[in-house]
């Protein structure tokens, strides 16, 4: 949708990346500028999807404009009146959507749908006909998702028309901007590379690094970054769901609030993957140790720093929500539950289930975006998308958790069935962290033998 995708930088000779790196700065601050405009398209889908609309109503023009120049040219008859047609096609068809945006708006977003629908089930299949030592489970989870996005648009339309533009354009500039970083980071942590050893997002590529005796140092650091992380977490993706999901006719429902938990922890994991691993999370520093890949004695300073963090902001949250005349916590404040609590009346076995499952996958994903051969600076990216499918699929069965210090920061302040309902949402996700972790350990990490 935009052109503001970042380089390929795979085939470049050695001077030009030599060049490149001396830029990184330049990349990451217009890749900064790029995801800033997604937030403010996020912030007013309507506004940009009329503004989108225009965009291309303006292009129809100019280009049947270009068109009917160009028929002016062609020395034969036939191609003149063959170029004249399109040309005026494109002109009128520009004209007709900028006089009547939202009906063009509709029209291109069952579009769009049915665009994405034809595109996840082709990339899906051939991410299957890709060898295993290929990139297929990404190509594979890329297709899942667009798949996914394709069928909540039709299933919503028309009344996606409303937003879903505009939510494209926003989400598409963020991720431009993601990448214009990543690649800047990249090309520094290269340039550095030769100097000192990396922390990467969600883990530390360096193996030995966290499985050394006793605490690594700077421990403190990371605890202020994984207590930052987890609040932002909380805040941005509860928050979405307490004050921006429900809103009269322009509430940004399911689709939105599962777009925002998968925001905070690609930009959570921006910005504080490199001094704590960017967990933000329980069930993930349980699944990295269980992988070897954390150190098992950080592993409960972790969690008070998470479970602090998710309750700041609970905090927080709790007293802008009081601001409102109509807010009451027995609403729920975003609490995860099941039976009488589920959005849509599922039982404490189908909870456990898709917790236990859904976790599982979600460090699986880390696990294996982080893996040393993935690319480098890429994994917030697809760990972010993973959670936004998490969510999407979750939502109606628990409110979604798989993550413990989410749901205990909620159930702490709404008290009885939420208490009384957490052990599961503690239960669950940690089984489906330490699965993911043994199965990554043992048959999927770098180290394993074919």
């Amino acid at each position: 949708m935009t052109s503001f995708q970042a380089p390929d930088i795979t085939g470049l000779r050695g001077a030009d990346i030599a060049a490149l790196r001396d830029r990184w700065g330049y990349m990451v601050a217009f890749g900064v500028v790029v995801a800033l405009a997604g937030f403010v398209a996020l912030g007013s889908v309507v506004g940009s999807t009329v503004l989108t609309v225009l965009f291309v109503g303006a292009a129809m023009i100019v280009s049947g404009i270009v068109e009917m120049a160009y028929a002016v040219l062609v020395r034969s008859w036939k191609k003149f009146f063959l170029w004249t047609l399109i040309g005026l096609l494109y002109f009128a068809g520009g004209v007709a959507v900028i006089e009547n945006p939202m009906l063009a708006a509709s029209f291109l977003t069952l579009l769009l749908g049915a665009g994405l629908m034809a595109s996840g089930i082709v990339r899906t299949y051939l991410a299957f006909q890709l060898p295993k030592t290929g990139p297929w489970p990404m190509v594979a989870l890329s297709g899942v998702v667009t798949l996914a996005l394709g069928g909540v648009i039709i299933a919503g339309w028309p009344t996606t028309s409303l937003w879903v533009l505009g939510t494209f354009l926003g989400v598409d500039l963020i991720f431009a901007g993601a990448s214009w970083i990543g690649v800047g980071l990249s090309l520094k942590r290269a340039q550095d590379s030769q100097l000192t050893p990396s922390l990467g997002v969600m883990g530390s590529e360096n193996r030995s690094f966290h499985m050394q005796d006793g605490f690594a140092p700077g421990l403190g650091r990371k605890l202020f970054a994984e207590f930052l992380g987890t609040f932002w977490l909380v805040f941005g993706g509860v928050g979405s769901a307490l004050i921006s999901a429900g809103f009269p006719q322009l509430g940004i429902g399911f689709t939105g609030v599962s777009l925002a938990f998968g925001l905070t922890v690609l930009t959570g994991a921006y910005a504080f993957g490199p001094v704590s691993g960017g967990h933000f999370n329980p069930a993930v520093s349980l699944g990295l140790a269980t992988a070897g890949r954390f150190s098992w004695k950080e592993l409960g300073p972790y969690w008070i720093a998470q479970l602090i963090g998710a309750t700041a902001a609970a905090f927080v949250l709790l007293q802008i929500m009081k601001g409102n005349i109509d807010f009451s916590l027995s609403a729920g404040f975003a609490a995860n539950g099941y039976e009488d609590h589920s959005p849509a009346g599922y039982t404490w076995q189908s909870g456990f289930l898709i917790e236990t499952v859904l976790t599982t996958f979600f460090l699986l994903v880390i696990l294996g975006t982080t893996e040393g051969r993935a690319p480098v600076g890429f994994a917030p990216i697809a760990i972010g998308l993973a959670l936004t499918l998490i969510h999407l699929v979750d939502i109606p069965v628990t409110n979604a958790s798989v993550n413990p210090a989410r749901s205990t920061s909620q159930a702490l302040f709404v008290g009885g069935w939420a208490l009384e309902q957490l052990w599961l949402f503690w239960v669950a996700p940690l089984l489906g962290g330490v699965i993911g972790g043994l199965i990554h350990r043992f048959t999927l990490a770098d180290d394993v033998r074919a």
